[in-house]
C-alpha cells in the first residue's frame, strides 16, 4: 500500500514511523500551504468545517503524489468529524481519483471496526510487530507533545526568537529520525536541555489559556501560527488539549471499556451539564480552571460553523463577563488574513499588559 493521510500538528512525524514500520510505503502530503487550501475549499462544501477542507487538500495534494490507500479517522456523537471520512471520499470518487479507504472508528460502539482496521494496517506484519510499532509511535508523540509544551513555557522567555526556532525545528528532526524508544528519549531529553540553556529575558511573562477545538490548537496552518505568535509577542502559552491524551481517553480507556470522567467535564458541569459534541465542554472546563488558577486572559479558537464550540463560546463569555476575565475568540477559516489577525492578537496583549499596569497601581 501507498499511504497517506491528512496532517494534523506535528502528528505526521509518529504517523509516518507507525507506517513504515509495518512496511507501507508512506507518501506524506506537502506541508498546509495556500495550493492546500485552495484545493480544499475549491472542491469542498461551502459551509463545511475548515478541518474537512484541509484534510480534502491533503489528499488531492497525496493522490496527486500517487498514494493509494487513505487513512483517516472516524467519530461519534454531535460533532460532524465523524461524516469527514465519507464525505471527502465521495468527494475525491467524483473528481476520479481512484483509491482506497480506511477508516479508523474510535472503539466505544465500533470495536469490530476498530479492530479490522487495524488488522488491515497491519497487513502482513503480527500483532506483536503492530505493537512495536504503536509503541514507538506513541512514545515520539508524547515526546513532542513534551517538546511542544516546554517551547510554549520558553520561547516568550528566549532573548532570541530565531536561535528557538531553530532549536524547535531540529528537535522535530530528531524526533522524526529515531530509530527506537531509547533513541527518542535521548532526543527529547536533548532538545529540553537546548531550549533550557538558551538566554532569556527579564520578568515573568503573562500566561494565557488557549482553548477551542482540537484540530485548531494543534495545526499551526489552520491556527494561523498562534501559539509562536504569542510566544514571539511575550505571552506563555498553557494548552490542556492534547493528541496523546485524546488518544489515551478515546481510543486506550474505551477500547478497555473502563469508565472515565475527565476533571475538566467535571470543571464545566456548573455551565455546561451534557456532552456537545467536540472539545465543547473541555473549552468551558479550561476557562473555568484558567480563572481559578488567575491566567491573564483566555484565547478561544475554533472552525467557523463550528457547532460544539459556538455552544461553547456563548457559555465562555457569559462566564469570563462574570469573572472579569479577558476573553478573546477567533473563528477562522479558509478567508481568515493574517494581518487583522495579529492586529487583534496584539490588541489583546495590550489589554493584558494595562491590566498588569492597573493591578500594580492598586496594590502600590
Amino acid at each position: 500500500m501507498k499511504v497517506t493521510f491528512p496532517h494534523i500538528g506535528y502528528c505526521s512525524i509518529p504517523i509516518r514511523s507507525l507506517l513504515a514500520d509495518l512496511g507501507h510505503e508512506v507518501i506524506v502530503p506537502p506541508p498546509i500551504s495556500r495550493k492546500t487550501i485552495s484545493l480544499g475549499t475549491r472542491h469542498g462544501p461551502e459551509f463545511a468545517c475548515y478541518p474537512l477542507k484541509l484534510g480534502l487538500g491533503n489528499f488531492i495534494e497525496a493522490l496527486e503524489m500517487g498514494a493509494d490507500t487513505l487513512l483517516m479517522g472516524g467519530g461519534v456523537g454531535p460533532c460532524r468529524f465523524g461524516y469527514y471520512a465519507q464525505v471527502q471520499q465521495d468527494i475525491l470518487r467524483s473528481l476520479g481519483y481512484q483509491f482506497r479507504m480506511l477508516i479508523i472508528e474510535p472503539p466505544l460502539g465500533h470495536a469490530r471496526e476498530f479492530v479490522e482496521a487495524a488488522r488491515e494496517l497491519k497487513g502482513e506484519k503480527s500483532w506483536a510487530a503492530l505493537v512495536g510499532a504503536g509503541r514507538l509511535a506513541l512514545a515520539k508523540l508524547g515526546a513532542l507533545d513534551e517538546i511542544q509544551r516546554a517551547s510554549l513555557r520558553l520561547r516568550p522567555r528566549a532573548r532570541d526568537k530565531g536561535d528557538f526556532s531553530r532549536l524547535y525545528q531540529e528537535a522535530h528532526a530528531a524526533q522524526d529520525a529515531a530509530a527506537s524508544v531509547k533513541e527518542v528519549r535521548e532526543a527529547r531529553d536533548r532538545a529540553l536541555e537546548g531550549m533550557e540553556s538558551l538566554p532569556r529575558l527579564p520578568g515573568i511573562p503573562p500566561k494565557v489559556a488557549l482553548v477551542g477545538e482540537v484540530y485548531l490548537l494543534a495545526e499551526p496552518a489552520a491556527n494561523l501560527r498562534i501559539e509562536e505568535r504569542l510566544g514571539d509577542l511575550g505571552v506563555e502559552v498553557c494548552r490542556e488539549v492534547w493528541i496523546s491524551h485524546w488518544l489515551h481517553v478515546n481510543i486506550l480507556l474505551d477500547f478497555l471499556r473502563l469508565h472515565r470522567q475527565e476533571k475538566v467535564e467535571k470543571l464545566a458541569r456548573p455551565d455546561l451539564q451534557s456532552f456537545v459534541g467536540g472539545h465543547g465542554q473541555h473549552s468551558v472546563g479550561d476557562t473555568r480552571r484558567a480563572i481559578r488558577e488567575g491566567y491573564a486572559g483566555v484565547i478561544h479558537v475554533y472552525p467557523f460553523t463550528c457547532t460544539p464550540e459556538i455552544v461553547a463560546r456563548g457559555i465562555m463569555e457569559k462566564l469570563a463577563a462574570r469573572e472579569g476575565m479577558p476573553l478573546t475568540c477567533f473563528s477562522l477559516d479558509e478567508h481568515s488574513g493574517e494581518g487583522g489577525f495579529q492586529t487583534r492578537l496584539e490588541a489583546f496583549v495590550d489589554i493584558l499588559g494595562q491590566r498588569d499596569k492597573e493591578a500594580e497601581g492598586h496594590g502600590g
